[in-house]
Order: structure tokens, then C-alpha cells, then sequence
């Protein structure tokens, strides 16, 4: 179940940073269908992953399934993150990110339908 949850997290940090595995193989110096099977199967060496942290990767999530301190520091100040996303939540972020501007616009308008924004307070 560990190797299961390794290989989740590796894929979820290459979609979170729009990565295809084609970018990814690049960054790694191997090919697509390698960065497939590290997605899916087998083991990666340590010097692949510290390539692709290089490149915004976070390793120790990737590693450990706990976001990096420095990571967590970086979105302090931002609107609150979760630790990680789920499988769903990442297909959505992903599909979002393809949306033409005009269709964007029509997707915000459905969620604010669907879910009011919450008003803040005026002081």
C-alpha cells in the first residue's frame, strides 16, 4: 500500500505543476514511458526525484505523504491550502486550467450558484 500511495504522489505533484510526463522524462533524462511506470510501478532513483524537485517537486511529500515545511511557508499568507489534494480535486484543478476565458467565466458563475462566496465582514 506504501509503494501504492508513493507512485499517487508522485503523479499528483507532476499535474500540480502542469507537468506532462513528457516535461517530466526531459527534466529526469529518461524517457515518457519510464516516468509512466515510476507513476504506476516501479521504484524511481533518488537522482530522478532530486531532478524534478529541482523543479518544484516536493520531495518529502512525494516521499512521505507530509508537505515540506518550506512548502507549507510558501502558501502562508495565501488562502488556506490543504495538505494535499485529492485524486478528484486534481482532475477538476486540471480541467479548470484547460477552460478557455470565456468558459472559465461560465464555470465561476455555475459554482457561485452552487456555492455562494462567503461575504466578508466590513470593519
Amino acid at each position: 500500500m506504501a509503494g501504492t500511495e508513493f507512485y499517487a504522489r508522485l503523479r499528483e505533484e507532476r499535474l500540480r505543476l502542469e507537468l506532462s510526463r513528457e516535461r517530466a522524462a526531459e527534466i529526469a533524462g529518461v524517457s515518457p514511458r519510464t516516468v509512466r511506470r515510476w507513476e504506476t510501478e516501479i521504484p524511481m532513483p533518488v537522482d530522478a526525484l532530486i531532478a524534478l524537485a529541482s523543479q518544484g517537486y516536493d520531495a518529502q511529500y512525494v516521499c512521505t505523504g507530509q508537505r515540506s515545511a518550506n512548502r507549507k511557508a510558501a502558501l502562508r499568507g495565501t488562502r488556506e491550502m490543504p495538505e494535499a489534494y485529492t485524486p478528484e480535486e486534481i482532475d477538476w484543478i486540471v480541467r479548470l486550467r484547460r477552460l478557455k476565458p470565456a468558459e472559465r467565466e461560465q464555470a465561476k458563475a455555475m459554482l457561485d450558484v452552487l456555492v455562494p462566496r462567503r461575504r466578508r465582514k466590513l470593519r
